[in-house]
């Protein structure tokens, strides 16, 4: 027997969809509410250092630690946007249902790596951390691949937002794990760190993707303000800004090509739209 249609007016397939809603909204609250209570919080137990989520950051500055302003800024509006995503899965209207529930399951995995990774950065577990952003990285890299033409209220908060911080937190976290304080490490975090380029302009000229470069570049932002508090003297936050700003220009030349003297491209379909605008 095939698989049921979770969308059908059987009684097992709605059983199944009132367990995936659960799922979604359990694993969501577990997210937010640990993010919530780790960021004012430090745990109580563990072996190694603990403190909250900021605090282990400000024992262990590195090259590529972010502005915690900017981290907390993005994670508010990436909060907020996947509210509205999880309103439009319990939502009575079976398109947006539908929509919802093909990212469903990367949703779901998305907020339990995230809950793993605090718990396990706030503990100073910083190896199995950064498995555990790898792993989300891929896992990530593998619904975008697979889900690129997605409406933009599904496509920015569980795909293109998401994606980004990884990246971005990737780098951030094995640059503590490898303990890069020194100027050989430094050296190298001043080269790796164009690679924040690469990824943005992957996304940008194969997908047209404007919201991972809007993402991309305010995160760079993020980093040159970050770096510029940690260490003045320093090639680290004069090139995040320099790579911000190429980043947010390309974007822009993306986003907005009538701009930039695109227009004719565009109306003779040469640039597909990305995403579509609904469900």
């Amino acid at each position: 027997m095939g698989p049921t249609n979770p969308f059908s007016r059987d009684p097992d397939a709605q059983h199944n969809i009132l367990a995936y809603k659960i799922f979604t909204l359990i694993s969501f609250l577990l997210s937010f509410v640990t993010a919530i209570v780790y960021t004012h919080s430090p745990p109580l137990d563990g072996s190694y250092t603990n403190g909250t989520i900021f605090g282990i950051s400000n024992l262990h500055v590195t090259p590529f630690t972010q502005s915690h302003v900017f981290v907390s800024i993005y994670w508010i509006v990436l909060y907020i946007l996947q509210v509205g995503y999880i309103w439009h899965l319990f939502s009575g209207n079976e398109a947006h249902v539908k929509a919802a529930a093909s990212v469903g399951s990367h949703f779901i995995l998305f907020n339990l790596l995230h809950f793993a990774w605090i718990m396990l950065w706030c503990r100073s577990h910083f190896f199995l951390s950064e498995v555990v952003q790898v792993i989300q990285f891929l896992q990530l890299t593998a619904l975008y691949l697979r889900h690129s033409t997605l409406p933009r209220w599904i496509h920015t908060p569980v795909v293109a937002m998401p994606l980004t911080f990884t990246f971005f937190l990737v780098v951030w976290n094995g640059a503590v794990m490898v303990h890069c304080h020194d100027l050989i490490c430094r050296i190298l975090a001043n080269i790796a760190i164009w690679g924040i380029v690469v990824y943005a302009g992957f996304f940008l000229a194969v997908f047209k993707d404007w919201h991972v470069g809007f993402a991309t570049a305010f995160l760079s932002a993020g980093l040159g303000v970050g770096q510029f508090f940690t260490k003045t003297i320093a090639l680290q936050w004069p090139f995040a800004f320099a790579i911000m700003s190429i980043v947010f220009v390309s974007t822009c030349a993306v986003a907005f090509p009538e701009v930039f003297g695109a227009s004719e491209a565009r109306e003779g379909g040469e640039r597909a739209p990305l995403l579509r605008e609904d469900a």
